[in-house]
């Protein structure tokens, strides 16, 4: 008996009891059913919290530090030893940036002792400086005007955060109430400030250097905090902090080595794993992606309390499937004994019961992921009335429907295993004398 003959016998029997057959499968199309829709939850659950985290964060933007402050000193790693702590130099960077997964590695350096102002006004913000050619990688949008051109010789170019644009007030004024000042942003001329604080007069004012500098473009307030920021570009302003250096250490901050910096990565799911090649050169490092791990422990067993209920009702459809499987061997054992007479292999009429098992699983299957979908588009509609669907709601990717319905299909194969092998091992003459 060829494989086409079976597939054929299998779906001819099954139609022959039609009503048994669909009855059946509407236990498969439940038990499907259920432990889709219940993991939907549990992947639901866990999308509400990687979507939350978004919202306060790129989720694949590490940050690095030295694992003391500017890299200096020893520290105590995760056995208990002493370790020496790596400094965030150039160097280092770059072999950052040399990593597989690693699109962009930028120093940041804040430098909280330079100001930029305008006339009589001075923001009270503090300046960044961060790699200039990889400001877009970083996810910093520019709503009005450009990035950085590097083309300004000795004019530092600033992006600057819609946010910042209240922060220009006279020093001399009492003015806090938040409105944005009438500049003609990039015409005006900006000057950036240095101020030493080593270096003070009679009334403790500290002692002033001033660059020129312009805006180039606007970063939008869009809840982020690159909209609440004022950036240069490190490479304009590296000449500044080698003329200045014992200005900007005497303000605690170093000019040959920073202190964070900050890698963008590829793809979420490579994040942990670039984390864990960072912490292997001897620095620290954070992302979301740890929040994002820590919740979804936090979680698991909820996951697990959910597929476990789906699995009950797996396991009523498969004892269903063995039972009717059961049935149509009693009903068939004369045609079973003439077939092992025929001098069918038992294999193959193993196989043809195995095949039956395996359609009823099947089209329960199909019929179970159709009844997810539409319990699962209820279940958000309920949710986005709610106002609950941002943290809890179902989520069925391709990968689960596919799955759901193949391990229908296994399920049924399973169930119909001790059914075969009862073919199999009845006797033909016994079979061939039954009414």
């Amino acid at each position: 008996m060829r494989w086409s003959d079976i597939f054929r016998f299998a779906l001819t029997n099954l139609w022959r009891r039609k009503l048994r057959t669909f009855l059946t499968m509407i236990g498969a199309m439940i038990g499907t059913a259920s432990i889709v829709v219940m993991v939907s939850l549990g992947i639901g659950i866990n999308q509400g919290y990687i979507d939350s985290v978004s919202a306060s964060g790129d989720i694949t933007t590490i940050t690095v530090n030295s694992n003391t402050y500017y890299g200096s000193g020893m520290y105590y790693d995760d056995k208990g030893g002493e370790t020496e702590s790596v400094a965030l130099t150039d160097q280092v960077i770059s072999q950052i940036s040399a990593m597989e997964h690693v699109k962009v590695a930028s120093p940041r350096l804040d430098l909280y002792n330079m100001q930029v102002k305008t006339g009589k006004l001075q923001s009270y913000y503090g300046l960044i400086a961060i790699d200039g050619n990889a400001a877009e990688d970083m996810g910093i949008k520019v709503s009005e005007g450009s990035y950085f051109t590097g083309k300004s010789g000795d004019t530092i170019e600033i992006l600057l955060g819609e946010g910042v644009k209240s922060s220009f007030r006279n020093p001399k004024s009492n003015r806090w109430d938040g409105s944005e000042p009438d500049i003609d942003w990039f015409n005006a001329k900006f000057t950036v400030v240095l101020q030493d604080y080593n270096n003070t007069d009679d009334e403790g004012n500290p002692k002033e250097y001033e660059f020129k500098a312009r805006v180039v473009g606007f970063i939008p307030d869009d809840g982020g905090e690159y909209g609440y920021n004022m950036y240069c570009d490190m490479e304009q302003l590296k000449p500044i902090l080698n003329k200045y250096k014992k200005v900007f250490e005497g303000s605690g901050t170093k000019v040959d080595e920073y202190p964070n910096a900050v890698v963008l990565v590829d793809d979420f799911n490579n994040v942990l794993s670039t984390q864990e090649e960072i912490t292997e050169m001897g620095l620290n490092c954070w992302s979301m992606a740890d929040m994002i791990k820590s919740l979804e422990d936090s979680t698991k067993s909820l996951r697990l309390i959910l597929g476990g209920i789906g699995g009950v009702a797996m396991l009523v459809a498969a004892i269903s499937i063995c039972n009717t499987m059961l049935m149509s061997i009693y009903e068939r054992t004369r045609e079973i004994g003439i077939m092992k007479v025929l001098g069918c292999k038992m294999s193959r009429i193993g196989a043809l019961f195995l095949t039956e098992a395996g359609f009823i699983g099947l089209g329960g299957g199909a019929m179970g992921l159709i009844l997810s979908f539409i319990i699962s588009v209820i279940i958000n509609a309920v949710l986005g009335a709610s106002g609950s669907i941002d943290s809890f709601r179902s989520v069925i990717p391709p990968y689960l429907a596919i799955s759901g319905a193949a391990f229908s299909v296994l399920v049924g194969i399973v169930a119909g295993l001790y059914p075969s092998r009862r073919a199999m091992k009845l006797s033909a003459l016994a079979a061939l004398r039954n009414e």
